[in-house]
């Protein structure tokens, strides 16, 4: 549901990174003991990707779910309502081309706001440089 200027600005910023992947060009690289080589691209390798989603923590068992073969002769089992679980969480989570950098999962009764969002990229800064040897940068 973006609205026409959002939809122009992720076209606007597709173009860019278009181009700039075009330009830096792709450098050969060795990937393993037996002289193997493969192209990659450089911006590629500086650019970091991120998402948020909600997780759901539980799931009910719908009396369909819960449904068992019994012998005519057994005795009919009661089967009482169970209370939906409401139980979820936003989960933010930033990844480069080989894999998963940071993930970020906001507590329950909280909301995502600029002071919160400031604290997560902060941490994502810390994990850039924990995991990462970036000799120019990242572009996120």
């Amino acid at each position: 549901m973006l609205s026409d200027e959002h939809k122009r600005q992720r076209v606007e910023t597709s173009q860019i990174l278009l181009h700039r992947c075009q330009k830096e060009g792709d450098e050969t690289v060795d990937v393993g003991p037996g002289g193997d080589h493969r192209a990659r691209n450089k911006l590629l390798e500086h650019l970091i990707v991120g998402d948020e989603t909600w997780l759901h923590l539980g799931t009910t068992e719908t009396k369909r779910d819960s449904v068992t073969w019994k012998h005519p002769s057994s005795r009919v089992t009661k089967k009482f309502k169970v209370e939906q679980l409401a139980t979820k969480m936003m989960a933010t989570v930033f990844w480069d081309s080989r894999g998963i950098i940071f993930l970020d999962t906001l507590p329950k009764g909280e909301s995502v706001n600029a002071d919160r969002y400031c604290e997560t990229l902060d941490q994502l800064r810390h994990a850039v440089r924990r995991k990462r040897l970036l000799r120019s940068g990242v572009v996120l």
